[in-house]
């Protein structure tokens, strides 16, 4: 069994991960022989992820993100993906090895950020696009890249119109509402959701904050936004899968955790411009549209360089810690 500093330092390092609306729907369990991780249905998205998709990349996030950890502490990692019955969990058993090479990503864990800011546009240099390209070598998982803006262009109308259905929705907006953090009083005690700095949003207490974001944050002005961040991008990343499944998804998170730490080591910010993806009926028109032939786009990813932003906060170790036998 693992000592309980290293369980609690995997596990730390784990819970950097990232996921939908911040919502970290991951828990950890120690074993005789490694590490479980589980799904927690509890901050599931249910408007905005109604299948748990989004859901369970993030478990494939926190895993890989376990992996680079626990290597750099001397063990040899094997992951096991359970998806029979109720008992849905990624086990990774972990031996202990004195020859193991500590992973290079490690030191890029804490540093990993969503930067939701506007980017600068200029171009990535074609070696470190191969060097994100290559970073990518789960089984099963593809990624393609897109620059110029005629290739970026592309994704404009799905995203136009998948953002419009999703603003429009109240119970969309109600959810997203929820996970909002107006605060950094309220991001602190919460230790999780989108705190508004993190968007370079000013601090304006939730009751001024939950006005603004049902009243004045439109279907129009959430185009804006997002092309606007596509119109600043230096390039896309879109991660696909041969087929819709659960194990997809998880491989899916392993593939672009390992893309999103290398990207940081090439201090080349990223963000999410997904909702093609989370609209079956837009996600079916984008398939077409660029020639996926029968493979399911799961993240649209924006590039570019810009400044840091305010890191998002997570929940307390021991919140997402649960002894084995606790389904």
């Amino acid at each position: 069994m693992i000592p309980d500093d290293v369980f609690f330092k995997i596990v730390r390092s784990a819970a950097k991960a990232p996921s939908g609306h911040n919502t970290q729907p991951w828990l950890f369990a120690k074993e005789d022989d490694g590490i479980c991780i589980k799904p927690d249905f509890c901050r599931a998205l249910p408007e905005a992820d109604p299948e748990h998709r989004e859901l369970f990349i993030s478990l494939g996030c926190a895993a890989e993100t376990a992996i680079i950890a626990a290597r750099f502490y001397g063990y040899n990692p094997a992951l096991r993906i359970n998806l029979l019955g109720t008992d849905c969990s990624l086990k990774i058993s972990l031996q202990k090895d004195d020859t193991i090479k500590q992973p290079e990503l490690y030191s890029y864990i804490t540093a990993r950020q969503t930067t939701r800011n506007l980017y600068d546009k200029n171009e990535i240099p074609a070696e470190d696009l191969m060097i994100l390209q290559q970073a990518v070598s789960e089984s099963g998982v593809g990624v393609r890249l897109f620059s110029g803006q005629s290739s970026l262009d592309m994704f404009s109308p799905f995203i136009a119109e998948a953002s419009a259905l999703q603003i429009s929705n109240p119970n969309f907006k109600s959810e997203l509402i929820q996970w909002m953090r107006f605060s950094e009083k309220e991001a602190m005690e919460k230790g999780d959701g989108l705190y508004t700095a993190c968007s370079g949003v000013p601090s304006m207490g939730r009751l001024v904050g939950g006005f603004v974001l049902k009243n004045l944050v439109t279907a129009k002005s959430e185009n804006k936004r997002l092309l606007t961040q596509l119109n600043k991008t230096a390039a896309v990343a879109l991660f696909i899968s041969p087929t819709n499944q659960v194990e997809d998804w998880i491989r899916t998170g392993l593939a672009f955790q390992e893309f999103a730490l290398t990207a940081t080591k090439l201090n080349i910010s990223h963000s999410y411009l997904n909702s093609p993806c989370q609209i079956p009926g837009v996600r079916d028109k984008m398939i077409t549209a660029l020639g996926l032939n029968g493979e399911f786009p799961q993240l649209i990813i924006r590039l570019g360089y810009s400044k840091k932003m305010h890191f998002s906060f997570r929940r307390r170790i021991n919140d997402v810690i649960i002894e084995q036998n606790i389904e």
